[in-house]
Protein backbone atom coordinates (compact mmCIF):
# COMPACT_ATOMS: atom_id res chain seq x y z
CA UNK A 1 0.00 0.00 0.00
CA UNK A 2 1.51 3.59 -0.89
CA UNK A 3 1.67 6.05 1.41
CA UNK A 4 0.51 9.36 1.40
CA UNK A 5 3.05 11.87 -0.01
CA UNK A 6 2.84 15.90 1.41
CA UNK A 7 5.13 18.77 1.17
CA UNK A 8 5.12 22.01 3.45
CA UNK A 9 5.34 25.31 2.00
CA UNK A 10 5.58 28.22 4.52
CA UNK A 11 5.82 31.71 4.21
CA UNK A 12 5.15 34.48 6.63
CA UNK A 13 5.64 37.93 4.41
CA UNK A 14 3.90 40.92 5.44
CA UNK A 15 1.46 41.25 2.26
CA UNK A 16 -1.15 38.18 2.43
CA UNK A 17 -0.71 38.47 -1.34
CA UNK A 18 3.17 38.28 -1.74
CA UNK A 19 2.74 35.14 1.24
CA UNK A 20 0.68 33.34 -0.74
CA UNK A 21 2.67 33.94 -4.04
CA UNK A 22 6.11 33.09 -2.27
CA UNK A 23 4.25 29.55 -1.53
CA UNK A 24 3.34 29.25 -5.14
CA UNK A 25 6.96 29.94 -6.08
CA UNK A 26 7.94 27.36 -3.94
CA UNK A 27 5.49 25.18 -5.15
CA UNK A 28 6.85 25.02 -8.54
CA UNK A 29 10.58 24.86 -7.65
CA UNK A 30 10.24 21.81 -4.93
CA UNK A 31 7.08 20.22 -5.73
CA UNK A 32 7.80 16.71 -7.54
CA UNK A 33 4.25 15.01 -7.16
CA UNK A 34 0.43 15.85 -8.72
CA UNK A 35 -1.40 16.88 -5.51
CA UNK A 36 -4.52 15.65 -4.63
CA UNK A 37 -5.31 17.74 -1.64
CA UNK A 38 -4.80 20.96 -0.14
CA UNK A 39 -3.77 22.09 3.74
CA UNK A 40 -4.39 25.72 4.18
CA UNK A 41 -3.56 27.32 7.35
CA UNK A 42 -2.74 31.20 8.36
CA UNK A 43 -2.35 32.73 11.44
CA UNK A 44 -4.00 35.93 12.51
CA UNK A 45 -1.43 37.64 11.42
CA UNK A 46 -3.94 37.63 7.61
CA UNK A 47 -6.47 38.28 9.71
CA UNK A 48 -9.48 39.55 7.65
CA UNK A 49 -7.30 38.95 4.37
CA UNK A 50 -8.13 34.98 3.87
CA UNK A 51 -10.68 35.00 1.15
CA UNK A 52 -7.73 37.12 -1.19
CA UNK A 53 -5.70 34.49 -0.38
CA UNK A 54 -7.24 32.05 -1.39
CA UNK A 55 -8.79 33.20 -4.32
CA UNK A 56 -4.78 33.32 -5.36
CA UNK A 57 -4.29 29.46 -4.55
CA UNK A 58 -7.26 28.31 -6.68
CA UNK A 59 -5.81 29.86 -9.60
CA UNK A 60 -3.00 27.52 -9.43
CA UNK A 61 -5.09 24.43 -7.17
CA UNK A 62 -8.75 25.09 -7.68
CA UNK A 63 -8.90 21.57 -9.00
CA UNK A 64 -8.56 19.41 -6.37
CA UNK A 65 -10.17 19.22 -2.74
CA UNK A 66 -8.75 21.99 -0.13
CA UNK A 67 -9.30 21.99 3.53
CA UNK A 68 -8.26 24.42 6.15
CA UNK A 69 -8.62 27.24 9.08
CA UNK A 70 -7.11 29.84 10.85
CA UNK A 71 -4.86 28.69 13.68
CA UNK A 72 -2.53 29.96 16.12
CA UNK A 73 0.42 27.62 15.09
CA UNK A 74 1.88 24.96 12.68
CA UNK A 75 4.33 22.46 13.06
CA UNK A 76 6.20 20.74 10.05
CA UNK A 77 9.51 19.39 9.31
CA UNK A 78 11.27 22.04 8.72
CA UNK A 79 10.18 24.27 11.43
CA UNK A 80 7.46 25.17 14.34
CA UNK A 81 5.96 28.82 13.74
CA UNK A 82 3.45 30.80 15.01
CA UNK A 83 2.93 33.43 12.29
CA UNK A 84 2.68 33.02 8.61
CA UNK A 85 0.77 30.81 6.40
CA UNK A 86 1.38 27.16 4.92
CA UNK A 87 0.18 25.27 2.42
CA UNK A 88 0.84 21.51 2.29
CA UNK A 89 0.16 19.78 -0.21
CA UNK A 90 -0.68 15.93 -0.50
CA UNK A 91 -0.62 12.78 -2.84
CA UNK A 92 -2.28 9.56 -2.42
CA UNK A 93 -3.34 7.17 -5.25
CA UNK A 94 -4.61 4.76 -2.79
CA UNK A 95 -7.12 7.20 -1.03
CA UNK A 96 -10.85 8.65 -1.91
CA UNK A 97 -10.60 12.66 -0.80
CA UNK A 98 -13.38 14.93 -0.56
CA UNK A 99 -14.42 17.87 1.27
CA UNK A 100 -17.56 19.19 2.03
CA UNK A 101 -18.61 22.06 3.82
CA UNK A 102 -21.73 24.25 5.28
CA UNK A 103 -22.29 27.51 6.53
CA UNK A 104 -25.82 28.06 7.88
CA UNK A 105 -27.83 29.63 11.07
CA UNK A 106 -28.06 26.53 13.50
CA UNK A 107 -25.06 24.90 14.70
CA UNK A 108 -27.02 21.42 14.81
CA UNK A 109 -29.17 21.80 11.79
CA UNK A 110 -25.74 22.81 9.56
CA UNK A 111 -23.94 19.74 10.87
CA UNK A 112 -26.99 17.54 10.43
CA UNK A 113 -27.19 18.64 6.70
CA UNK A 114 -23.28 18.17 6.27
CA UNK A 115 -23.29 15.40 7.71
CA UNK A 116 -25.72 13.75 5.18
CA UNK A 117 -23.17 14.47 2.33
CA UNK A 118 -20.54 12.74 3.77
CA UNK A 119 -20.11 9.18 2.96
CA UNK A 120 -17.49 7.13 3.98
CA UNK A 121 -17.23 3.49 4.79
CA UNK A 122 -13.54 2.69 5.32
CA UNK A 123 -11.30 5.52 6.87
CA UNK A 124 -12.01 9.00 8.27
CA UNK A 125 -14.08 11.68 8.78
CA UNK A 126 -11.81 15.43 9.94
CA UNK A 127 -13.76 17.88 10.94
CA UNK A 128 -12.83 21.95 11.33
CA UNK A 129 -15.01 23.91 13.26
CA UNK A 130 -14.76 27.05 15.94
CA UNK A 131 -14.88 25.72 19.34
CA UNK A 132 -16.31 29.28 19.95
CA UNK A 133 -16.87 31.68 17.00
CA UNK A 134 -16.49 35.34 17.91
CA UNK A 135 -19.32 37.51 15.62
CA UNK A 136 -19.11 40.86 14.21
CA UNK A 137 -18.87 43.74 16.30
CA UNK A 138 -23.09 44.42 15.90
CA UNK A 139 -23.60 40.37 16.16
CA UNK A 140 -21.26 40.49 19.59
CA UNK A 141 -23.23 43.67 20.96
CA UNK A 142 -26.45 41.49 20.17
CA UNK A 143 -25.15 38.22 21.80
CA UNK A 144 -24.16 40.68 24.95
CA UNK A 145 -27.94 41.99 24.89
CA UNK A 146 -29.03 38.88 25.11
CA UNK A 147 -26.95 38.05 27.82
CA UNK A 148 -27.98 40.73 29.91
CA UNK A 149 -31.63 39.95 29.40
CA UNK A 150 -31.52 36.71 30.29
CA UNK A 151 -29.09 37.17 33.27
CA UNK A 152 -31.40 39.69 34.33
CA UNK A 153 -35.05 37.96 33.84
CA UNK A 154 -33.54 34.85 35.59
CA UNK A 155 -31.72 35.98 38.33
CA UNK A 156 -34.67 36.14 41.02
CA UNK A 157 -36.73 33.65 39.31
CA UNK A 158 -37.76 29.98 40.49
CA UNK A 159 -35.68 27.08 39.39
CA UNK A 160 -38.40 25.87 36.63
CA UNK A 161 -38.08 29.25 35.16
CA UNK A 162 -34.90 29.83 35.37
CA UNK A 163 -34.06 26.88 33.61
CA UNK A 164 -36.54 27.43 31.02
CA UNK A 165 -34.84 31.53 30.26
CA UNK A 166 -31.34 30.07 30.59
CA UNK A 167 -32.76 27.45 27.64
CA UNK A 168 -33.59 30.14 25.65
CA UNK A 169 -30.54 31.90 25.59
CA UNK A 170 -29.13 28.71 24.82
CA UNK A 171 -30.78 28.19 21.44
CA UNK A 172 -30.03 31.52 20.95
CA UNK A 173 -26.73 31.20 20.84
CA UNK A 174 -26.59 27.74 18.61
CA UNK A 175 -28.89 29.13 16.22
CA UNK A 176 -26.48 32.13 15.70
CA UNK A 177 -23.10 29.71 15.73
CA UNK A 178 -21.76 31.14 18.65
CA UNK A 179 -20.94 28.12 20.79
CA UNK A 180 -19.73 24.84 18.48
CA UNK A 181 -20.34 21.57 20.98
CA UNK A 182 -17.93 19.39 20.00
CA UNK A 183 -19.14 15.91 20.79
CA UNK A 184 -22.82 16.94 19.39
CA UNK A 185 -21.21 17.61 16.50
CA UNK A 186 -19.33 14.66 15.96
CA UNK A 187 -22.14 12.10 17.19
CA UNK A 188 -24.11 13.22 13.95
CA UNK A 189 -21.19 12.54 11.86
CA UNK A 190 -20.64 8.98 13.45
CA UNK A 191 -23.99 8.14 13.53
CA UNK A 192 -24.73 9.40 9.99
CA UNK A 193 -21.70 6.75 9.27
CA UNK A 194 -22.92 4.41 10.77
CA UNK A 195 -20.63 4.81 13.98
CA UNK A 196 -17.61 2.50 12.04
CA UNK A 197 -15.00 5.35 11.37
CA UNK A 198 -12.97 7.55 13.47
CA UNK A 199 -14.49 11.06 13.79
CA UNK A 200 -11.77 13.89 14.39
CA UNK A 201 -12.82 17.54 15.45
CA UNK A 202 -9.95 19.50 14.84
CA UNK A 203 -11.56 22.33 16.99
CA UNK A 204 -10.03 25.69 16.16
CA UNK A 205 -10.11 29.16 18.75
CA UNK A 206 -7.42 31.02 18.46
CA UNK A 207 -6.02 32.89 22.24
CA UNK A 208 -6.33 36.50 21.29
CA UNK A 209 -9.89 37.53 20.29
CA UNK A 210 -11.16 39.04 17.54
CA UNK A 211 -14.32 40.17 15.75
CA UNK A 212 -14.92 36.93 12.99
CA UNK A 213 -12.95 34.51 13.54
CA UNK A 214 -11.63 31.68 13.64
CA UNK A 215 -11.84 31.20 10.39
CA UNK A 216 -12.69 27.55 8.48
CA UNK A 217 -11.77 27.19 4.91
CA UNK A 218 -13.02 24.69 2.86
CA UNK A 219 -12.43 24.57 -1.71
CA UNK A 220 -11.30 28.11 -1.45
CA UNK A 221 -13.84 29.55 0.24
CA UNK A 222 -13.82 31.52 3.78
CA UNK A 223 -16.61 30.14 5.26
CA UNK A 224 -15.68 31.98 8.51
CA UNK A 225 -17.34 29.91 11.36
CA UNK A 226 -19.42 27.22 9.16
CA UNK A 227 -18.03 23.34 9.15
CA UNK A 228 -16.04 22.07 6.54
CA UNK A 229 -15.31 18.40 6.62
CA UNK A 230 -12.88 15.99 5.07
CA UNK A 231 -13.30 12.29 3.99
CA UNK A 232 -10.47 10.20 3.73
CA UNK A 233 -11.56 7.04 2.59
CA UNK A 234 -8.30 4.44 2.55
CA UNK A 235 -7.59 0.95 4.40
CA UNK A 236 -5.62 1.10 7.25
CA UNK A 237 -5.55 4.72 8.15
CA UNK A 238 -4.46 4.93 11.83
CA UNK A 239 -6.35 7.59 14.17
CA UNK A 240 -5.37 8.30 17.78
CA UNK A 241 -6.77 10.42 20.37
CA UNK A 242 -4.49 10.83 23.98
CA UNK A 243 -4.53 13.37 26.57
CA UNK A 244 -2.83 14.61 29.44
CA UNK A 245 -4.62 13.01 32.04
CA UNK A 246 -4.85 9.92 34.28
CA UNK A 247 -7.73 7.08 33.35
CA UNK A 248 -11.28 7.65 34.87
CA UNK A 249 -12.65 5.22 37.25
CA UNK A 250 -15.32 2.37 36.99
CA UNK A 251 -17.39 4.47 39.07
CA UNK A 252 -18.25 8.01 39.67
CA UNK A 253 -16.55 7.83 43.17
CA UNK A 254 -14.01 6.37 42.12
CA UNK A 255 -13.16 8.81 39.05
CA UNK A 256 -13.94 11.09 42.08
CA UNK A 257 -10.87 9.95 44.11
CA UNK A 258 -8.64 10.13 40.84
CA UNK A 259 -9.00 13.60 39.95
CA UNK A 260 -9.00 14.36 44.11
CA UNK A 261 -5.50 12.90 43.43
CA UNK A 262 -4.87 14.70 40.09
CA UNK A 263 -5.60 18.66 41.15
CA UNK A 264 -5.89 20.17 43.79
CA UNK A 265 -8.91 20.84 44.98
CA UNK A 266 -9.25 24.70 46.53
CA UNK A 267 -13.31 24.40 47.38
CA UNK A 268 -16.45 22.68 46.44
CA UNK A 269 -19.86 24.54 44.96
CA UNK A 270 -23.51 23.28 44.11
CA UNK A 271 -23.70 24.60 40.44
CA UNK A 272 -27.30 24.96 38.59
CA UNK A 273 -27.00 24.78 34.81
CA UNK A 274 -28.68 24.10 31.58
CA UNK A 275 -27.37 23.10 29.08
CA UNK A 276 -24.13 25.05 28.32
CA UNK A 277 -24.78 27.35 30.57
CA UNK A 278 -23.95 27.82 33.85
CA UNK A 279 -26.25 29.46 36.20
CA UNK A 280 -25.02 29.93 39.25
CA UNK A 281 -22.65 28.20 42.26
CA UNK A 282 -23.97 28.19 45.75
CA UNK A 283 -26.62 30.51 44.61
CA UNK A 284 -24.12 33.06 43.13
CA UNK A 285 -23.17 34.20 39.58
CA UNK A 286 -20.41 31.99 38.77
CA UNK A 287 -17.57 34.82 38.28
CA UNK A 288 -18.77 36.59 41.21
CA UNK A 289 -18.24 33.22 43.46
CA UNK A 290 -15.01 32.32 42.34
CA UNK A 291 -13.62 35.72 42.21
CA UNK A 292 -12.51 36.16 46.21
CA UNK A 293 -11.55 32.65 46.05
CA UNK A 294 -9.22 32.85 43.69
CA UNK A 295 -7.71 36.18 44.95
CA UNK A 296 -7.24 34.64 48.07
CA UNK A 297 -5.76 31.53 46.27
CA UNK A 298 -2.81 33.74 45.18
CA UNK A 299 -1.73 35.34 48.54
CA UNK A 300 -0.61 31.72 49.21
CA UNK A 301 1.19 30.82 46.20
CA UNK A 302 4.27 31.52 47.83
CA UNK A 303 3.71 29.06 50.94
CA UNK A 304 1.87 26.46 48.56
CA UNK A 305 5.16 26.21 46.22
CA UNK A 306 7.44 26.21 48.56
CA UNK A 307 5.31 23.44 50.20
CA UNK A 308 5.33 21.86 46.80
CA UNK A 309 9.14 22.20 45.76
CA UNK A 310 8.10 23.23 42.58
CA UNK A 311 9.63 26.62 42.24
CA UNK A 312 7.96 30.25 41.30
CA UNK A 313 4.27 30.05 39.96
CA UNK A 314 3.79 30.81 36.05
CA UNK A 315 1.94 33.90 35.61
CA UNK A 316 -1.04 32.47 35.28
CA UNK A 317 -2.38 29.38 37.52
CA UNK A 318 -4.83 27.25 35.87
CA UNK A 319 -7.76 27.64 38.09
CA UNK A 320 -10.51 25.62 36.44
CA UNK A 321 -13.91 24.04 37.18
CA UNK A 322 -14.43 20.51 37.55
CA UNK A 323 -17.29 18.43 36.74
CA UNK A 324 -18.28 15.05 36.94
CA UNK A 325 -20.17 12.99 34.32
CA UNK A 326 -22.92 10.85 35.92
CA UNK A 327 -23.19 8.47 32.38
CA UNK A 328 -19.85 8.11 31.42
CA UNK A 329 -17.75 8.21 34.88
CA UNK A 330 -15.92 10.84 32.93
CA UNK A 331 -14.98 14.73 34.08
CA UNK A 332 -14.72 17.59 32.28
CA UNK A 333 -13.06 20.87 33.01
CA UNK A 334 -14.26 24.39 31.91
CA UNK A 335 -11.79 27.52 32.52
CA UNK A 336 -13.95 30.48 33.56
CA UNK A 337 -12.94 34.27 33.95
CA UNK A 338 -14.60 37.52 33.64
CA UNK A 339 -15.23 37.04 29.51
CA UNK A 340 -19.05 38.68 29.62
CA UNK A 341 -20.50 41.31 30.98
CA UNK A 342 -23.37 39.39 32.52
CA UNK A 343 -24.26 36.94 35.04
CA UNK A 344 -25.12 33.83 33.35
CA UNK A 345 -21.75 31.93 32.04
CA UNK A 346 -22.09 29.77 28.41
CA UNK A 347 -19.69 27.63 26.94
CA UNK A 348 -19.15 24.88 24.63
CA UNK A 349 -20.33 21.95 26.15
CA UNK A 350 -24.14 20.73 27.06
CA UNK A 351 -23.46 19.23 30.54
CA UNK A 352 -27.15 18.03 31.34
CA UNK A 353 -25.60 14.98 32.02
CA UNK A 354 -22.82 16.05 34.85
CA UNK A 355 -23.36 16.59 38.74
CA UNK A 356 -24.44 19.38 40.21
CA UNK A 357 -21.53 18.79 42.66
CA UNK A 358 -18.38 20.51 41.42
CA UNK A 359 -15.04 21.73 42.49
CA UNK A 360 -12.46 24.88 41.46
CA UNK A 361 -9.55 22.95 40.69
CA UNK A 362 -6.17 23.61 39.89
CA UNK A 363 -3.77 21.54 38.21
CA UNK A 364 0.29 21.70 37.78
CA UNK A 365 1.48 20.41 34.20
CA UNK A 366 5.08 20.92 34.72
CA UNK A 367 5.80 16.81 34.43
CA UNK A 368 3.17 16.98 31.37
CA UNK A 369 5.40 18.16 29.07
CA UNK A 370 5.34 15.10 26.57
CA UNK A 371 1.73 14.74 27.06
CA UNK A 372 0.88 17.19 24.92
CA UNK A 373 2.22 15.20 22.33
CA UNK A 374 1.58 11.88 23.57
CA UNK A 375 -0.80 10.80 20.63
CA UNK A 376 2.02 10.73 18.45
CA UNK A 377 3.60 8.11 20.86
CA UNK A 378 1.21 5.71 20.18
CA UNK A 379 1.83 5.57 16.06
CA UNK A 380 0.70 1.90 15.17
CA UNK A 381 2.63 1.92 12.22
CA UNK A 382 5.76 4.28 12.25
CA UNK A 383 7.08 3.60 8.35
CA UNK A 384 6.91 6.95 6.98
CA UNK A 385 3.35 7.64 6.37
CA UNK A 386 2.06 11.09 6.38
CA UNK A 387 0.97 11.70 10.21
CA UNK A 388 -1.67 14.90 10.23
CA UNK A 389 -2.23 15.77 13.85
CA UNK A 390 -3.63 18.24 16.07
CA UNK A 391 -1.95 19.96 19.24
CA UNK A 392 -3.48 22.12 22.13
CA UNK A 393 -2.21 25.37 22.11
CA UNK A 394 -2.74 25.27 26.21
CA UNK A 395 1.29 24.02 25.89
CA UNK A 396 2.24 27.15 24.50
CA UNK A 397 1.20 29.08 27.68
CA UNK A 398 2.13 26.23 30.09
CA UNK A 399 5.65 25.96 28.82
CA UNK A 400 6.68 29.34 26.89
CA UNK A 401 9.90 29.12 25.42
CA UNK A 402 10.17 25.55 26.27
CA UNK A 403 7.34 24.58 23.82
CA UNK A 404 9.90 25.26 20.81
CA UNK A 405 11.72 21.80 21.77
CA UNK A 406 8.91 20.18 20.57
CA UNK A 407 10.18 20.65 16.89
CA UNK A 408 13.10 18.46 18.12
CA UNK A 409 11.20 16.10 19.43
CA UNK A 410 7.93 15.66 16.68
CA UNK A 411 10.76 15.54 13.93
CA UNK A 412 12.70 12.25 15.45
CA UNK A 413 9.63 10.94 16.14
CA UNK A 414 8.33 11.29 12.59
CA UNK A 415 10.80 12.54 10.18
CA UNK A 416 10.17 14.10 7.20
CA UNK A 417 6.05 13.64 6.31
CA UNK A 418 4.06 15.33 8.78
CA UNK A 419 1.78 18.03 9.63
CA UNK A 420 0.34 19.68 12.80
CA UNK A 421 -1.90 22.72 13.71
CA UNK A 422 -1.73 24.45 16.93
CA UNK A 423 -5.07 25.22 18.42
CA UNK A 424 -8.02 24.35 20.71
CA UNK A 425 -7.56 20.97 21.88
CA UNK A 426 -9.41 18.34 19.54
CA UNK A 427 -12.09 16.33 19.97
CA UNK A 428 -12.99 13.20 18.11
CA UNK A 429 -15.40 10.22 18.23
CA UNK A 430 -12.96 6.52 18.20
CA UNK A 431 -14.89 3.41 17.44
CA UNK A 432 -13.69 0.87 20.44
CA UNK A 433 -11.16 -0.54 18.47
CA UNK A 434 -8.98 2.71 18.00
CA UNK A 435 -9.47 3.38 21.35
CA UNK A 436 -5.90 2.90 23.79
CA UNK A 437 -6.88 3.61 27.42
CA UNK A 438 -10.40 4.89 29.50
CA UNK A 439 -10.02 8.44 28.75
CA UNK A 440 -11.09 10.75 31.79
CA UNK A 441 -12.05 13.30 28.69
CA UNK A 442 -15.52 10.58 27.86
CA UNK A 443 -18.22 13.15 27.24
CA UNK A 444 -21.01 10.26 25.34
CA UNK A 445 -20.05 6.83 24.76
CA UNK A 446 -16.96 6.65 22.83
CA UNK A 447 -17.08 10.41 22.07
CA UNK A 448 -14.00 12.51 23.85
CA UNK A 449 -13.65 16.04 24.52
CA UNK A 450 -11.97 17.84 27.52
CA UNK A 451 -11.30 22.07 27.68
CA UNK A 452 -7.35 21.26 27.57
CA UNK A 453 -4.71 18.97 27.08
CA UNK A 454 -5.84 16.60 24.20
CA UNK A 455 -4.42 15.30 21.06
CA UNK A 456 -5.07 13.71 17.91
CA UNK A 457 -3.47 12.40 14.94
CA UNK A 458 -4.30 10.19 11.83
CA UNK A 459 -1.55 8.02 9.84
CA UNK A 460 -2.51 7.69 5.99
Amino acid sequence: MRKTKSITLFSNKKSPREAVYDIIDQSHEQLDFTPGLALFYATLKYHGKYQSMLDILREEYGDIPQMGASVDGMIYPDDMRVDGTTLVLCADDDAKIRVDAIKGKGIIESAEKLAKRVKCENGVVVLHFPMIHIPSAFKMAQFFAKGFYYSKISKNANLKKQKEYVRKFSDYCERENIFYQSPLILNIFAKQTGYKVPIIGMNVMHTHVRFNSPNIFSNFEDIEGGIAALSIEKENINAVYDDIFPQKGKTLEETGQIVGNEFKVITKFKAKFEKNILISLDGKAPVEALNDLIYISDEKAKELHEHLDKGDFKAQMPYELLFLNKQTNGAFLLGIGSYFPFELFPFYLDISDYSEEVALVYELVDDKFDAYISCLNNLKYNDGRFVYFSMDVGAIAAFANKTFEYKEKINKLLGNNYFGIISAPSSAYIPPEFRLRNYLSETHKNTFFMSAGTSTCLEI
